[in-house]
């Protein structure tokens, strides 16, 4: 705190700077918020720039809950912590000295941000997100802001790596809750409340009211979510050029519009969005259906990297990556059970994060357009206890 001079005049000479560069860059247009004293500000999570287009908004300045890698970049990390000093909590692992840090900056009277999903929607979905959350806002003893950002996704699908469209993005505050009221309020109808505030679903905005997103290659990467041919059922046959979706096997082939909508080639879903919950459901019947030793799921082409104290990593071995019923084999020999996996998430649209019960955390990396997704989801499938979001 003996810094937080300088991130109040860094938040307010900047703020002006950062609103004219997302102009530019999403077509973003906010109003300016500023709600007394110290708060908590939560808000769904759609694109790497989130910070960014929430702190636009809010005319005092605020510390950020984000993820440990960010820490892990040299002089950028060193240059991140002077400007801003984000709150950094390790991916997949506990949270707890960050909540810890986060009360004790709203006691010091300053306020916080957090996107509660953890990670970035896949399919233009609010995700679910701990219901630890509602409970730290009831303790944190400060305002509750509710903040929502649409046209996010489709400016900046999750899957297509660095790529961005313009079309139309928009910061808007939802609701401000005061002590007062939260004092009266339970953990669950905290969490209800935040949920219902934060539901975005950027194929419901399209159809209400559609918005032309053009950019450059725009179904390139689309494999790193879309995996399973609906017409032919294989897998990892699907690739991306341009704009055009195929599959190897089959020849099934269709086009990724402006609009965020796949047209011609008899693609049987409209949108992402459709596609990727068929295709939840194919991950389901895999694993109910998979025999102890057949691997449900496997990729070659991983690095694996030890993840020491969220600030150092190490490279543990290359190759590849197994699933089968009762365990995850991974690069280097290394075999976790799958009971023992207690936490995954994912940076990007590949780099995949573990942690084991047994205070292991790892982290697995591939510059192939390949979907690790799929092993969130299956373990959630197999039972493991697997914690989800930050």
């Amino acid at each position: 705190m003996e810094h937080h001079a300088r991130h109040v005049f860094i938040w307010k000479l900047m703020r002006p700077l950062v609103r004219l560069i997302l102009l530019i860059r999403f077509n973003y247009r906010c109003r300016t918020v500023a709600p007394k004293g110290p708060c908590i500000v939560v808000c769904n999570h759609v694109t790497d720039w989130d910070p960014l287009l929430v702190g636009a908004a809010f005319r005092d300045q605020m510390y950020f809950l984000a993820s440990e890698h960010i820490m892990r970049l040299g002089f950028v990390s060193r240059m991140l912590d002077w400007l801003v000093h984000p709150i950094v909590r390790q991916k997949s692992g506990s949270a707890a000295g960050a909540v810890k840090e986060m009360l004790r900056t709203l006691k010091n009277g300053c306020s916080v941000a957090l996107f509660p999903e953890g990670n970035r929607c896949w399919d233009g979905v609010t995700r679910d997100f701990p219901a630890s959350t509602g409970k730290l806002v009831r303790s944190g003893g400060a305002s509750l802001v509710t903040f929502r950002l649409r046209g996010g996704y489709l400016s900046s699908p999750r899957w297509s790596g660095d790529s961005v469209r313009r079309g139309e993005l928009r910061g808007e505050l939802v609701k401000v809750y005061t002590p007062e009221e939260l004092a009266k309020m339970s953990v669950t109808q905290i969490n209800a409340a935040i949920a219902r505030d934060i539901h975005v679903d950027a194929f419901d905005d399209q159809r209400s009211r559609p918005v032309l997103y053009r950019g450059k290659r725009l179904a390139e990467n689309l494999e790193t979510l879309l995996f399973v041919c609906p017409k032919c059922f294989s897998v990892g046959t699907l690739f991306s050029a341009d704009d055009v979706f195929r599959c190897r096997r089959c020849g099934f082939e269709t086009r990724y519009a402006p609009t965020g909508a796949f047209i011609g080639g008899d693609a049987p879903f409209s949108d992402v969005r459709g596609w990727n919950r068929w295709q939840d459901k194919q991950i389901e019947k895999r694993c109910a259906e998979a025999a102890a030793d057949e691997p449900i799921f496997s990729d070659e082409g991983l690095e694996l990297y030890s993840v020491q104290s969220g600030r150092s990593s190490e490279l543990v071995g290359r190759g590849a990556i197994a699933l089968y019923r009762d365990r995850l084999e991974l690069p280097g020999g290394i075999s976790v059970p799958v009971g023992e996996i207690s936490g995954m998430s994912l940076r990007g649209p590949t780099d995949l994060y573990l942690s084991t019960s047994n205070g292991g955390s790892f982290l697995l990396r591939t510059h192939l357009a390949l979907c690790t997704h799929k092993y969130l989801s299956a373990c959630l499938f197999l039972g493991s206890p697997v914690g989800v979001g930050v």
